[in-house]
């Protein structure tokens, strides 16, 4: 029973990742209805950023720096990306941030080569022993972090103002100008917020995974299985969803011949682990089979 508590827990430490980059994703959903298919590489750039600062900054002043920076590509890529497509259909934007992915990966690239890096552990030390179970102190530090964002951000879309402009513009841009909302400034603010929001998970990711310019690919890929299992507009599902895929992952990686003994599967492989990764998109693949609009998702109606 310990070792399967350690793996839970360890599961769950690194599903709080996953979480970091399905709450970015959510966030431009819920402002947009798109899916940023660039959040990831965003981040990794805004995270390079904070890397060249912080070698002559304090932690604190470089990782403020970053946010901001990030707040403002991401609301930059917005007005000057975004936008023009935003009367189209929102197939266009979608593919415009695959554009994006390749576009950031490609300049972080010739900036600061291919070569890792090591990002600053602002928690360093020995792990904690918490009723049996060793938890590394960064990932304890990242796994409450993850829960205070998450809490922030459903407040601000719940209960202001702000975040009710944002939801209405979402929802009717038509109908939330005529009612006197800035939907531009409102989508810009969502972008920035996102762009903010995926530096921040990439600078917290980076000193687990070691700063390269594709470190998050795999993080993003499990980003949005977490976000579709959370229904895609659920700051809650959200963060279940990335705790679940990192428990679910953790799990294969360790008892997947266990589990085909007990479902009387003839099958018994060497290495386990290595079957983590198709985790990711078999859970999408079953979530949408099952509930089309993810585990605490709402079909929206649709007018006509």
């Amino acid at each position: 029973m310990d070792e399967f508590a350690q793996h839970t827990v360890s599961g769950v430490m690194t599903g709080s990742l996953y979480a970091l980059m399905a709450l970015a994703l959510v966030i431009i959903f819920r402002a947009t209805h798109v899916i940023n298919f660039a959040q990831g590489e965003m981040g990794t750039f805004t995270a390079f950023m904070a890397w060249s600062m912080m070698l002559r900054l304090p932690y604190v002043v470089g990782f403020g720096f970053a946010v901001l920076i990030g707040f403002v590509v991401g609301a930059l890529t917005e007005r000057l990306l975004i936008r023009p497509l935003s009367r189209r259909v929102e197939l266009s934007a979608i593919i415009m941030t695959v554009g994006l992915f390749l576009l950031f990966n490609s300049v972080t690239l010739s900036i600061y080569g291919g070569d890792p890096h090591t990002f600053k552990d602002p928690f360093s030390g020995p792990p904690l022993d918490i009723l049996g179970v060793t938890v590394g102190r960064y990932n304890l530090y990242v796994f409450v972090f993850t829960l205070i964002l998450a809490t922030g951000l459903f407040a601000l879309f719940q209960f202001t103002k702000l975040g009710l402009a944002m939801r209405a513009t979402a929802a009717d841009r038509t109908t939330a100008e005529l009612m006197g909302v800035p939907t531009g400034l409102m989508l810009m603010l969502g972008w920035g917020l996102a762009g903010a929001m995926g530096g921040v998970a990439a600078m917290l990711i980076a000193p687990i995974v070691v700063l390269t310019p594709n470190m998050m690919f795999f993080v993003l890929v499990f980003g949005i299985t977490a976000a579709v299992l959370g229904g895609l507009n659920s700051f809650g599902g959200a963060l279940v969803g990335g705790f679940f895929v990192g428990v679910v992952q953790n799990w294969v990686g360790v008892y997947l011949n266990d589990i085909f003994d007990i479902i009387q599967l003839p099958l018994n492989v060497e290495a386990p682990n290595q079957y983590r990764d198709v985790v990711g998109v078999a859970l999408i693949i079953l979530v949408l089979l099952i509930r089309p609009h993810g585990l605490f998702g709402k079909e929206e109606a649709q007018r006509v």
